[in-house]
């Protein structure tokens, strides 16, 4: 009953913003502070992992055949890339040419060692003023090995990806949108496991009823090595766009989303999201409206000595009502999050501020922000297998609350050639989770040591505190060469823990591009990943913790248009055979490349 009250008071707030959008209340437009779309700031950076984003755009053809190198630490059993390609800019030719012949679609396929093979296609199938539709599909896979205690271990990945996207634009700038998302990953527990299969352990979990004398094998505890996560997610969207500051401003969302694994879980989920901008007298006053509902059903009798299913509702409504006030070159907004999580876990209510103010210096040269806010990161099903996908699949993991967050920043150009970022934060956090790998206690054994670990992992939780210094540096030497250097410092404060289990302290990663001459372009990119604590219990040492290797990630590339339509490229990852574990127990691929074909049309 006090859930059903609660939406149906949020539900009253949203359609009181929409009838005072009705009302056509006239509205300044609510810029962003910048300098200029180089160093732009959107919103505070957020140092967590966040769930996997869907792609909400049209597909577009990249402007380099290779698949574009991201800028991600996100480390896998497969190989890291590198850093996202800084496109140079290239002047207006003045002189009278032919015009360009312009193709709206793509395709591509590549082949690399460790029986990798991919291909994707990005189809523009409608394009007018008035509808835009289009197709994306791609699939790779790899049947590679990798080395694992000393034997080689089954490591293949496939992953399958589509996509239809629809915009119809109407007149007065509104937008209506409709995406559909498919993805399938299916790989393997590959990693490290202590576990003997004929050694006798005492189950996890009391309320399962081991065979008599209340032992069970290691093979009983042993996943099964295949894992796959399916989905599917579909979202309806409109909004407007307010160009001359005049008008109010909403962007409305709806959305399902369906997950699946090879265990049997099933999570359905519905989000809703509303955004709008009003003006009240000289201030403007913004109100973001948000439901998530999450329902994970599971299966029942899988492994009852390993796993320990529970079926979840989970239930998040937030409301962030602010006011803001925007002058020429400074801009004010004074707000709260307010949020209720209804949730079989834990029910919570979550209130953190959201105050923020912004200088423009110099135009062009310098551009100041500040403030305190908070973020309330709820952890569905799907979620923390999409972080950490060798989790165990019976994982339950309560919502992290960082619930008051100082931070500052600067945001600048030295000159016409280079701009920079640079910001410090400082979090207080609650119930936030850190992996660690799931152990076993031998029968018989009196000493914590002696627990061993298989090749999945759980997670503890802690409340605590986290500095986070960043920065990002641009530099283009010419109109063919030029460079990003990003990297983050990440300390960490934890009320219990010892350690903050498979963070790092740091992250860098460098890219620099080479324009040989219109039909041929190099790239080389750096990723490094500072070193982290991994929790596991039998060390020799009598200790239960050890510090992974950092990650010294190489990469290089190139890529040859033969014409408006043929491209050729060639990348080369982990050039120096760095063996690194993302997740204990898990090395990543060696050296790994990839050559391939791009088609446009």
């Amino acid at each position: 009953m006090t859930t059903f009250r609660f939406l149906t008071i949020f539900l009253a707030g949203s359609v009181f913003a929409g009838v005072l959008h009705a009302q056509e209340a006239q509205v300044e437009e609510i810029p962003q502070g910048s300098i200029n779309q180089d160093v732009r700031v959107v919103r505070e950076y957020n140092p967590t992992v966040s769930d996997a984003f869907k792609i909400n755009e049209m597909p577009e053809q990249d402007d380099a055949g290779v698949p574009v190198p991201e800028f991600s630490y996100q480390l896998s059993g497969r190989a890291l890339v590198g850093a996202p390609e800084v496109v140079p800019l290239i002047p207006a030719k003045m002189a009278r040419e032919p015009r360009a012949e312009l193709m709206n679609s793509f395709a591509e396929g590549w082949l690399g060692n460790y029986n990798l093979v991919g291909g994707r296609l990005l189809y523009n199938i409608v394009q007018n003023e008035s509808y835009a539709l289009a197709l994306r599909a791609g699939h790779e896979s790899s049947l590679g090995d990798i080395e694992v205690d000393d034997s080689d271990e089954d490591a293949d990945y496939h992953h399958t990806t589509a996509g239809l996207y629809m915009r119809h634009f109407f007149k007065r700038n509104k937008t209506l949108r409709l995406d559909m998302d498919f993805s399938n990953f299916a790989y393997r527990y590959y990693g490290s496991s202590k576990l003997d299969a004929t050694t006798p352990y005492v189950p996890t979990y009391p309320g399962s009823v081991p065979p008599a004398p209340g032992t069970v094998d290691g093979a009983e505890l042993l996943p099964d090595p295949k894992q796959h996560q399916t989905a599917f997610d579909l979202s309806l969207g409109f909004g407007n766009q307010i160009l001359d500051g005049k008008g109010t401003r909403y962007d409305l969302m709806m959305g399902y989303g369906t997950f699946g694994n090879a265990t049997g879980v099933k999570e359905n989920a519905f989000n809703y999201r509303g955004d709008f901008d009003f003006v009240m007298g000289e201030v403007g006053v913004r109100l973001e409206t948000a439901m998530q509902h999450a329902s994970t059903n599971v299966p029942s009798g899988e492994m009852p000595y390993l796993y320990d299913f529970a079926k979840r509702q989970q239930t998040l409504v937030q409301v962030n009502p602010a006011f803001v006030k925007r002058g020429k070159k400074a801009g004010l907004k004074m707000g709260l999050r307010l949020a209720a999580e209804f949730d079989e876990l834990e029910d919570n209510v979550y209130v953190s501020p959201d105050v923020s103010a912004d200088l423009l210096v110099a135009e062009g040269v310098l551009f100041l922000e500040g403030g305190i806010t908070g973020e309330i990161m709820p952890s569905t099903y799907r979620g923390i297998m999409e972080e950490n996908p060798y989790v165990s699949p019976d994982l339950d993991v309560k919502t992290a609350f960082h619930g008051v967050r100082f931070f500052a920043g600067v945001t600048g150009n030295f000159t016409q050639e280079t701009s920079f970022t640079a910001r410090v934060a400082y979090n207080v956090f609650h119930d936030e989770h850190f992996f660690v790998n799931r152990s076993f206690q031998p029968f018989g054994s009196t000493s914590g040591f002696d627990r061993v670990h298989n090749n999945m992992f759980e997670v503890l939780y802690d409340d605590g505190r986290m500095l986070e210094v960043s920065g990002e540096f641009k530099l283009r030497f010419s109109q063919q060469m030029d460079m990003l250097l990003k990297g983050t410092y990440y300390g960490w404060d934890l009320d219990s823990l010892e350690h903050a289990y498979h963070k790092p302290d740091m992250k860098v990663g460098f890219r620099m591009n080479y324009r040989y001459d219109e039909a041929l372009s190099f790239f080389a990119g750096i990723n490094l990943l500072g070193s982290r604590m991994a929790k596991v219990p039998g060390l020799e040492n009598g200790e239960d913790a050890l510090s992974l290797k950092a990650v010294y990630d190489f990469n290089l590339g190139a890529q040859y248009r033969l014409n408006s339509r043929w491209n050729f490229f060639g990348e080369l990852n982990n050039v120096i055979a760095s063996r690194y574990n993302r997740w204990y127990g898990y090395p990543s691929f060696g050296i790994n490349g990839r050559v391939g074909v791009g088609y446009s049309f």
